[in-house]
């Protein structure tokens, strides 16, 4: 009964994120608070939208309640015949190294948010990019990727967010202007003809006339104006999902995937460090980001992408639009103390990253004994310092000086995403609950097809499942569930792990569809001037273009980058028999 009710509730909730929000007004429409079509708001729609806004949030309350009540009464019945793992093996999951990894970023993400370096960043690459449309959406996109390789892409969406909704704003002032000034040059030409002696009827002018004003202008309005918040919110949504992938620490499913191998292939000479992810994703995302730019000006801003010099009605609005985004870097002012700090800690965050293991033989962490340095080390101790150091100048003798944090501890304990760490740790538990209850080589016994495929061909079709199955789950939940089962496979079809493992982990951050699909993506569909409809169109395209950039990355640098060749590949088989041999002896 469960699993039905399960089932009916999803595919309700599914069905019910089809529906087109007819009731979503224009923004800068205010004169009759025209809507979607014109379609009169009467109260069977009033009816129906309240209906569709509790169910949204009855379903997945009642989802979980369910699945909850679920969990419960098997785990109750079960209890005596379970015991896959003790609650001193599953306990230090929560406590693990990459835990530490992951806190420390977090920590040091909401330093740079608490002192508004990140808005600061933001507003220095518009100010500094082109003027024309096209260039300040490239400079949007590219600014949101930064900030979301180290920091929650949460987070890099919301500063953002406002940005691109001021752009749109000034856009929107230029459309209607030169909608009314055309609606003016045809009324004239209409006056011009009849005063020539042409045939004209006074009847048909003026029903031309109300027509231009009562019909034209909201059509054309909207779908211009539905073409400007498209073209530059979908952007930063979009841009912050593949910010997240080209960094270690820029979502959750990358911090997974390093505790993953570390706890599976520990001691094979195959290991993740914030360095060669980096070689291996930031590729990936510098790709995506452009295609992803490409794409979305042929959708929504075609006419601009190939032109080399813009109309003189469009300088003046991009001007206005420099104007703005300098306005608004100047109202800044000059960087507070604690905001330079925060960007020294964040340059030597990156630099202890990268120059902490550049291979075997070098790196600054050789000093220490091996292994007792890791990338956790560096997070905590940048991501402890806004604790230590002095919000403002210590050496100003102009005013007495009272000690504060940058962040006080009550601050980041409220603001740190505590359920995302429970998670992080919960999935490297059933990892470890796949391997001891033997339910991944179950799995791997299964698709079995897969150890007669290629190995390009196993991978994307890894690829593909992994990206749209992250569209309606979470993409660290995925990631968790996949990971465990292709490390079987992998190992039943004599596959190095990382040619399933490695493109899982980025493709389950390829979440362009829905809405529901990740934070960014909801963020900007609670706007109100985006459709389900419109992120699909746009986001399946994006996907796709996912797909092909992640499938050439582990063909062709991945395996360069991670020593991956046939030698290798059976010295690591050889090597994870031996030590999984010893570790199930002890």
């Amino acid at each position: 009964m469960a699993k039905l009710l399960i089932i009916v509730i999803s595919l309700l909730t599914s069905v019910s994120f089809l529906h087109d929000p007819i009731h979503r007004y224009l923004i800068d429409d205010d004169e009759e608070q025209r809507t979607w079509c014109m379609v009169h708001f009467t109260p069977s729609i009033e009816i129906f939208n309240s209906f569709i806004n509790i169910f949204h949030f009855i379903a997945p309350f009642g989802l979980k309640l369910i699945s909850a009540m679920s969990i419960i009464g098997s785990i109750a019945t079960r209890r005596a015949s379970a015991g896959v793992l003790t609650a001193d093996v599953v306990a230090p999951h929560y406590f693990k190294d990459i835990i530490s990894l992951f806190f420390g970023s977090m920590a040091f993400g909401y330093a740079v948010e608490k002192v508004n370096l990140h808005r600061r960043i933001a507003l220095f690459v518009l100010s500094w990019v082109g003027m024309a449309t096209k260039w300040i959406m490239a400079g949007m996109m590219g600014a949101t990727a930064f900030l979301s390789m180290w920091m929650n892409n949460t987070a890099s969406t919301s500063i953002m967010l406002p940005v691109a909704l001021a752009v749109v704003h000034e856009l929107g002032i230029y459309s209607e202007n030169s909608l009314n000034r055309q609606q003016a040059v045809q009324m004239y030409l209409v006056a011009f003809d009849s005063t020539n002696g042409e045939e004209s009827d006074e009847n048909k002018i003026e029903e031309l006339t109300h027509t231009t004003q009562s019909c034209q202008r909201p059509f054309m309005f909207i779908s211009m104006h539905i073409g400007i918040y498209l073209g530059f919110l979908l952007p930063v949504a979009y841009s912050s999902s593949i910010g997240g992938l080209s960094s270690l620490v820029g979502t959750t499913p990358n911090v997974y995937l390093k505790g993953f191998v570390e706890s599976k292939y520990g001691g094979t000479g195959f290991r993740i460090n914030f360095l060669n992810f980096l070689f291996f994703a930031l590729p990936v995302g510098i790709l995506m980001l452009i295609l992803c730019w490409f794409w979305l000006q042929w959708c929504y801003n075609k006419q601009e992408l190939f032109q080399c010099r813009p109309p003189s009605e469009m300088f003046q609005v991009q001007t206005h639009l420099k104007a703005m985004l300098n306005k608004q870097y100047k109202d800044l002012g000059r960087p507070k103390w604690s905001e330079v700090t925060v960007a020294a800690i964040f340059i030597m965050l990156i630099v202890l990253w990268v120059t902490r293991e550049l291979s075997d033989t070098t790196g600054w962490s050789l000093i220490f004994q091996r292994k007792h340095i890791t990338d956790s080390t560096v997070a905590i101790f940048c991501g402890i310092l806004p604790l230590i150091l002095p919000d403002s100048n210590p050496f100003n003798r102009k005013h007495d000086w009272k000690y504060e944090p940058i962040v006080k501890w009550t601050q980041l304990a409220q603001n740190v995403s505590w359920g995302s760490i429970l998670l992080l740790g919960a999935g490297l538990t059933i990892a470890t609950a796949f391997e001891k209850s033997k339910l991944s080589d179950s799995v791997a016994q299964i698709l079995g097809f897969v150890s007669g495929v290629p190995r390009a061909a196993a991978s994307i079709i890894i690829i593909i499942v992994s990206g749209f199955f992250t569209e309606v789950t979470s993409n660290t939940s995925t990631a968790s569930i996949f990971l465990p089962v292709l490390d079987s496979v992998a190992t039943s079809s004599g596959i190095h792990p990382a040619f399933l493992i490695l493109p899982c982990t980025l493709a389950v951050s390829l979440a362009f569809m829905l809405p529901i699909a990740t934070p960014p993506n909801a963020i900007v569909f609670a706007s109100g001037a985006i459709r389900v409809i419109d992120m699909i169109k746009t986001g399946i395209v994006m996907n796709l273009i996912g797909f092909l950039v992640i499938f050439i990355a582990a063909n062709t640098w991945m395996p360069k980058i991670f020593d991956i060749n046939e030698q290798t590949t059976a010295y690591f088989f050889n090597i994870t028999y031996v030590v999984r041999s010893s570790v199930g002896n002890l």
